[in-house]
């Protein structure tokens, strides 16, 4: 029996580059999922999950970068549930906080923001599953429908900091956060577990 040694040198070589692209994907898609900090029923925000550190109040107690994404083709309304097709999810690399001062109001201020944006992903899921004939026209149904929950969430935004003076307004706040938490009851079937 004769060995081919350059074709099993030839094989380790491809088999090398195959190993060497899988680890270096897994790797980079690792990365991208450690620069989220997904929404969560169970964990709040915290200091240490905002990594821009100010040490001055004059750009205020600091920033949450919340960002709603969602990925959805022709085929995904095959499918029954999108509440893995749309992400809910903070940036601590693009979220500061002031070091200096006591957070604990901020913090309460930022997971309300957070949960509020958690109820518009919510309503964005229900009405991709329950519209799915119209998307399947194509993906202009998703983008209008991602714009008019942006643009829900934005105003709600606003409406919330107002009310609660960016969550200074202790009562207020206590207020806010039953009514959020009401309606993210509300919308349970629709969170990313499920």
């Amino acid at each position: 029996m004769k060995i081919n040694l350059q074709h099993i040198g030839k094989c380790l070589f491809q088999f090398s580059i195959f190993v060497s692209v899988m680890f270096f994907s897994i790797t980079a898609f690792s990365q991208v999922e450690k620069e989220k900090l997904f929404w969560s029923a169970t964990r709040k925000l915290k200091a240490e999950d905002f990594e821009i550190k100010l040490s001055s109040n004059a750009t205020g107690p600091g920033f949450a970068q919340f960002s709603i994404d969602y990925s959805v083709n022709g085929f995904d309304f095959l499918t029954k549930n999108f509440n893995k097709r749309v992400q809910n999810y903070m940036i601590p690399a693009a979220s500061t906080i002031d070091t200096t001062q006591n957070n604990d109001a901020f913090l309460n201020y930022q997971q309300s923001l957070f949960d509020i944006s958690e109820i518009y992903v919510r309503r964005f899921r229900k009405a991709l599953r329950e519209n799915r004939k119209q998307a399947l026209k194509g993906t202009d149904y998703a983008k209008q429908l991602n714009a008019t929950i942006l643009s829900d969430f934005s105003k709600r935004r606003a409406e919330y900091s107002n009310a609660t003076n960016f969550g200074t307004n202790l009562v207020e706040q206590q207020n806010w956060q039953r009514l959020i938490h009401q309606e993210l009851a509300a919308l349970e079937n629709y969170a990313y577990e499920k």
